[in-house]
């Protein structure tokens, strides 16, 4: 399998990073570097362990990602500091063909097993080890989900079973994508893209009518936060001015981010996870931390450190050393021929306009 990104006419661009070409004291490494555009890894080494070895091939289908990956075990994780850092707003639907893997997905403690469907929400904290695994993952902003599922954070480490009727059919369809996601056009990757998250929000969002929200509510949520993150710099973003501005009864704003913890602690989880994006941006060195609190909506700079403190473990002054850190490792990097375009595709993917 060679190293490259392949894009002949219009089909689905493919990238192929394969660390099996590079000295085996090296892949770890440059693993544990390039997976952190989604997640942080650790790896336990025993006495008498095989070298590392992964494989990711990525096809990008316009409005979503679909990969399979083939790694040796390792443990994988979404803590407040990365989700603040890279930001991502964006579900992962994932099956595994053989390993599994068990941990902690907000408040829920699960084991998946091979076959489960397996729903992630990249926004919330994931603490996870898997058994040496191969699966597929097929990863779509939010903002083309929700309208068929209304908030997927509350589906966060929910899976359709293996043995239940609607776990085998989405996995058969996401197994049968990926038989045929190389001969696709955009056109013909749009129009499944399309049809496969109208399924997905029939399949996880079956039988659960008293979590059901009206679709009508679901888009007024998507737009409500839209809002407030275009305007967290604003001090009279509150719960009282965002239920005037939408002609929203406060009760109804209230039970929309329920889900999310209430509509205060979103807003106040908004402005610190954009404060420490501010903060670890090499761009932003220069500016004063009261500076970034007061950017954020902060007017007080002691309330900002110990809120900032409470919501990552550090100090605001200790998250912009991490920048600096991560500035300096990724300047060492690696002359590696693997094909590394999957990291782009990810930060930037966006849903489109049907």
């Amino acid at each position: 399998m060679g190293n490259s990104s392949e894009q002949l006419q219009d089909k689905v661009p493919i990238a192929r990073f394969d660390l099996g070409s590079l000295p085996a004291e090296d892949r770890y490494s440059i693993w544990k570097e390039s997976i952190s555009v989604i997640f942080d890894v650790e790896r336990e080494v025993e006495t008498g362990s095989a070298p590392f070895a992964a494989t990711l091939t990525t096809c990008h289908l316009g409005s979503m990602l679909l990969a399979d990956t083939a790694s040796v075990g390792q443990c994988f994780q979404r803590k407040s500091p990365l989700i603040a850092r890279d930001g991502l707003d964006h579900c992962i639907i994932q099956v595994y063909q053989y390993g599994t893997t068990r941990g902690r997905w907000g408040e829920r403690h699960s084991t998946v097993q091979p076959g489960d469907v397996f729903l992630l929400d990249l926004t919330q904290p994931l603490d996870s080890c898997a058994s040496d695994f191969r699966n597929l993952t097929l990863m779509l902003p939010r903002d083309l989900l929700a309208p068929h599922l209304g908030a997927p954070e509350r589906l966060h480490g929910r899976s359709l079973p293996r043995d239940s009727a609607r776990g085998r059919l989405l996995s058969q369809h996401i197994a049968t994508l990926w038989e045929v996601a190389t001969t696709l056009s955009s056109d013909e990757a749009q129009c499944i893209a399309r049809g496969l998250v109208h399924l997905i929000g029939a399949y996880f969002g079956a039988g659960r009518v008293e979590e059901d929200r009206p679709e009508t509510g679901a888009v007024l949520l998507e737009t409500v936060r839209r809002h407030i993150g275009n305007h967290l710099g604003d001090p009279r973003l509150t719960p009282e001015s965002l239920a005037a501005y939408f002609r929203v009864s406060r009760s109804y704003l209230y039970s929309l981010f329920q889900p999310l913890g209430g509509i205060t602690r979103y807003i106040q989880q908004q402005r610190l996870r954009r404060a420490f994006l501010e903060l670890t941006r090499p761009a932003s060195r220069p500016r004063r931390v009261s500076e970034i609190a007061y950017r954020v909506g902060y007017r007080n700079e002691a309330h900002f450190s110990r809120s900032f403190r409470r919501a990552f473990g550090m100090s605001p002054s200790e998250a912009r050393f991490i920048g600096l850190q991560a500035v300096r490792y990724t300047a060492k990097g690696h002359d590696q021929p693997i094909d590394r375009s999957y990291e782009r595709w990810v930060r930037e993917l966006n849903a489109p306009d049907f």
